[in-house]
């Protein structure tokens, strides 16, 4: 455990990006994302994905008369242009309102900054690049509660952390932090990406259902390695009974008044494709405060 916490106990988020993809609650997602930036001092990379119209023909272009093609590329181009020329203001004014210089992330900086950026290609494979070089992806919280292409490709791809904020939070400033805890690398990895939020937490409590108590590194191992990094921490032992554990885990976090669970994404192999487990989809679709997670 102690490889990987190392690793977060030095990591600072300094670079954010913010896959966009629909205007639904624009105006409260992109005012938190911005307010994420905030809480750290970094700077968000605002990512509209923008596809090509020549990406969505078949192969066989040669059978695709010119005249057509121009004809899908301005149905393309309008309803782009459209959707997102709104979304564009909202960002504008929302930056403007919050006093965060909209320019491109530089080194050394030592306040927010914010850059809204129209990339071409598919929304997962830019996630999924992006992500790579970036320390933090926020992502809305599903809409109906099945994993986005966003969230897959973060935390399938990226190796960084993912902040899964509801849809209509804007503000963002945990005082009271949640770790769901089993030993599992997944979680350990979780806590490594959440201490920067650990730091500058006002309580941090350790959960960890009873089916999992003895599993090691325990719990008490955990708050005794935060200690060594000024971190107080408490534990707290949940039992589910009849309800299942991604349940109890959110039930937990609202009796402890958490605003933000720390948690690992768990994911298995079926056939071809990533599945992800049932306490990750549990909690994807239920909570009701952040979450924050890796793979």
């Amino acid at each position: 455990m102690a490889a990987w916490l190392l690793t977060g106990a030095t990591m600072t988020i300094k670079t954010i990006i913010m896959p966009f993809a629909s205007h639904a609650h624009a105006q409260e997602r992109l005012e938190g994302a911005l307010n994420v930036a905030r809480y750290f001092d970094a700077h968000l990379e605002v990512l509209h994905a923008q596809i090509n119209p020549r990406q969505l023909l078949p192969e066989e272009s040669q059978l695709i008369s010119d005249e057509f093609y121009k004809r899908i590329d301005q149905i393309v181009s309008d309803y782009v242009s459209e959707d997102f020329e709104s979304v564009r203001e909202t960002f504008d004014d929302t930056c403007a309102k919050l006093g965060i210089t909209q320019m491109p992330a530089t080194p050394k900086q030592s306040a927010s900054t914010a850059h809204w950026q129209d990339v071409p290609g598919f929304r997962g494979e830019v996630v999924a690049e992006k992500g790579k070089l970036a320390d933090l992806t926020v992502v809305p919280q599903p809409k109906r509660g099945k994993s986005s292409v966003s969230f897959e490709a973060a935390i399938l791809h990226s190796g960084k952390p993912v902040l899964v904020m509801p849809r209509t939070q804007a503000q963002f400033s945990p005082k009271h932090v949640v770790i769901a805890w089993n030993g599992d690398t997944q979680a350990v990895r979780a806590v490594a990406a959440a201490m920067p939020v650990l730091r500058r937490a006002n309580t941090v409590t350790i959960i960890t259902s009873e089916r999992s108590e003895s599993k090691r590194p325990t719990q008490t191992g955990l708050c005794d390695y935060l200690a060594l990094h000024d971190i107080e921490s408490h534990c707290v032992v949940f039992k589910s009974g009849r309800m299942r554990v991604p349940q109890a885990i959110l039930e937990t976090a609202k009796q402890h008044d958490a605003d933000l669970i720390v948690c690992g994404a768990y994911a298995h192999q079926r056939i071809h494709q990533q599945m992800f487990g049932d306490v990750t989809k549990t909690l994807l679709r239920k909570s009701t405060i952040p979450l924050l997670m890796i793979g």
